[in-house]
């Protein structure tokens, strides 16, 4: 009995150490201009496109009219501009930490529990729940500008930490010291950003049975699920189930066509080219019933009165078995309850590692689905955008049964030059004619040491650290310049040419600073923080250990009902003296926030007389404050205490404004409104 016991646990710890392998696997949203991919194995790199993922050891390069929007399912957000290189060091359930080490990022914690590190050649920035930032890095030095909330910098030079408040200057470090900033913006980088912040409240306004059905994790998808499909009430396996079928497909249509496959980590992943595709083709499962394909959704917990599937939340890469003959390779939609074969832990009870070492006999005329089956010419794999265009049509689902072989992954024996092939690391059959030269290579192997280290620390581990830091002093004599970064896109030719043939030219990060915040910072709404499984908000408390303060501008008499009051000690000496910004507004006192969903964060729409306060303000006159509009009581701060974290809160009259029916072209018209 006692070594039944005995074997019982080991087992179960067993399964657990499997669980916790699980990759966090985060997305790129959006890519403007050229964003690219660097692939460790043939030290070259690959251009992006939408919907692509992105773990730990990814790193990214965009050109020269490059910016990219970035999201993690533990509630990061980044965004980056133009010549910015940006590596993943850890992204788990809690914590994300990244380096940036040349350009300009903005990040947004936006989850409920999640610490963000955010690494430079001279310092990192500890970003709280509730938090958001700009980081200007250069070759020179480091600059921080707080868009909400409070955040740490540790200077790595001193090994001290600083504080950094949305209402006060910002911060510039070198290799040696630390210094005030002069707290701007590049301009059309906050332009830009204020622009995507606009599309997501319009997103939000989106409402439907998609929210209902999918997980609070997943609410971000509804617009477009809501957009291109509808839900329906399926009989499945003896009972009716509520099924979301995509409407604004051809007829004849099939998962895992419209898009392509890639060697991503060892697995192939699925890169779709369909609005929807993300969402249901890396979660929940695809179902065929009825002659018609449907996707069923994945399940947080089990709900009463609502007929799901029993699907777990976890994210695949592509939910697929593979089959090959001749010159043909092929792929059938997985069932619910059949076996995905990976080479790495994604997560699920139908996921299985696969070693090589043992040889597994796949019987195709098993699989559910196996008369659905996609077939493509095998030089075409790794070659086109969307199989569509070269799918073999009529395939003989008898002869696919009898004739074709199965095999659990991607290898030499389904397409014979596969080890060899260098397409396969390919997103898009789109060339890339400039490309990072290689000595941007020696930060990211830099890193990749650190990724490989033995020990990892969790969230709470890195808090502790930070807050156990001395204290810094600011430096009042010292003269820091503002970032300057290197263009390291060159055309490919120069790729490994040495530094002293080629020119390299320089720039400042922030090329268009502007001193002053127009009314249109009211758009870049407040973090806020997302709720447990549970129902409760869970709030991941700051170093109780308060590091020096930025001192803040003066506040003016006539603004002292829409500022906050400063600090105790806190008025700015003439050289850092900078115009008022504008404060985030807190809900007021005694009324409970807004509900947040679950992260990444759609953040709420503003109704029509907050919108119009975005308006750019005549040349000359005062703009109009959305603080006073909304008669939002500013948040009140007590003589030496850390500033409260910025809260959700009701917007406008208080009253949730009307759903709003979708519009396909909403994405293009707010961006272009924006310029």
């Amino acid at each position: 009995m006692k070594t039944w016991l005995a074997c019982t646990v080991i087992f179960f710890l067993a399964v657990l150490a499997v669980e916790s392998q699980a990759m966090t696997v985060g997305r790129v949203y959006s890519v403007e201009g050229d964003l690219l991919r660097y692939v460790p194995a043939d030290n070259d790199w690959v251009a992006m496109v939408n919907d692509t993922p992105f773990g730990a050891e990814d790193t990214f390069f965009s050109g020269n009219q490059g910016r990219a929007e970035m999201f993690v399912p533990n509630g990061t957000w980044l965004r980056v501009g133009d010549s910015t290189q940006v590596q993943f060091i850890v992204l788990d359930p809690n914590l994300t930490e990244l380096d940036v080490s040349s350009g300009v990022a903005r990040l947004y914690n936006k989850g409920s529990d999640t610490l963000i590190k955010a690494t430079s050649p001279f310092g990192y920035v500890m970003a709280y729940p509730g938090t958001a930032f700009d980081l200007y890095v250069g070759e020179n030095s480091v600059e921080i500008v707080v868009v909400e909330g409070t955040v740490s910098f540790v200077h790595t030079a001193s090994d001290s930490r600083y504080e950094v408040a949305a209402d006060s200057p910002s911060l510039l470090a070198d290799d040696s010291q630390v210094a005030s900033g002069d707290g701007a913006f590049d301009d059309g980088w906050h332009r830009w950003n204020v622009s995507r912040e606009r599309l997501w409240a319009e997103k939000s306004r989106l409402t439907g049975r998609s929210v209902e059905y999918l997980p609070p994790s997943l609410h971000n998808e509804s617009y477009a699920l809501e957009e291109n499909g509808r839900w329906e009430s399926v009989r499945y396996e003896g009972s009716s189930r509520w099924f979301w079928r995509p409407t604004t497909v051809t007829p004849g249509w099939s998962p895992f066509t419209a898009g392509r496959w890639t060697d991503w980590h060892g697995d192939q992943v699925w890169i779709p080219s369909e609005p929807f595709g993300y969402v249901t083709h890396h979660y929940g499962n695809w179902i065929h019933a009825q002659n018609a394909w449907y996707w069923a959704p994945p399940v947080a917990s089990i709900r009463v009165g609502l007929p799901l599937l029993d699907i777990g939340l976890f994210w695949s890469p592509g939910r697929v078995s593979w089959i090959h003959h001749d010159d043909y390779v092929g792929w059938v939609p997985l069932g619910p309850r059949e076996t995905y074969y990976s080479h790495r832990r994604w997560g699920g009870a139908h996921d299985a590692l696969y070693t090589g070492d043992i040889r597994i006999s796949i019987n195709i005329g098993s699989y559910a689905y196996a008369r659905q089956a996609i077939v493509v010419p095998r030089d075409n794999f790794y070659r086109v955008d969307d199989y569509r265009t070269v799918q073999v049509n009529n395939v003989n689902s008898t002869k696919i049964i009898n004739t074709y072989n199965a095999a659990p992954v991607v290898n030499n024996t389904v397409i014979n030059n596969y080890l060899t092939d260098p397409q396969r690391y390919t997103f898009t059959s789109r060339a890339v004619e400039e490309k990072p030269h290689i000595s941007v290579v020696r930060r990211i192997e830099e890193n990749t040491a650190v990724i490989q280290r033995a020990q990892r620390d969790d969230s709470v581990t890195v808090q502790r650290q930070v807050s156990n830091l001395p204290e810094g002093r600011l430096s009042r004599s010292a003269s820091i310049e503002t970032p300057i970064s290197t263009n390291y896109f060159v055309p490919e030719s120069e790729v490994n040419r040495p530094t002293s043939e080629i020119r390299l030219r320089q720039k400042k990060v922030k090329a268009e600073a502007k001193p002053n915040r127009n009314a249109e910072q009211e758009q870049v709404l407040a973090a806020q923080p997302a709720q447990s499984g549970d129902g409760t908000r869970r709030t991941l408390q700051q170093p109780s250990e308060q590091p020096t303060v930025m001192a803040t501008s003066p506040q003016m008499a006539s603004e002292s009902q829409s500022v906050p009051q400063q600090k105790k000690g806190s008025v700015a000496p003439a050289e850092q003296a900078r115009p008022e910004r504008p404060t985030v507004e807190q809900p007021r006192k005694g009324k409970q926030p807004q509900q947040a969903v679950a992260q990444p964060q759609v953040q709420p729409a503003k109704n029509v007389e907050e919108q119009s306060l975005v308006e750019q303000p005549r040349k000359g006159k005062q703009p109009p404050r959305a603080v006073e509009q909304a008669q939002a009581q500013p948040p009140e701060k007590a003589v030496g205490k850390k500033p409260e974290k910025a809260q959700p809160q009701a917007k406008g009259s208080g009253k949730k404004p009307e759903a709003q029916p979708a519009r396909n072209v909403a994405e293009e018209n707010v961006v272009e409104q924006a310029r």
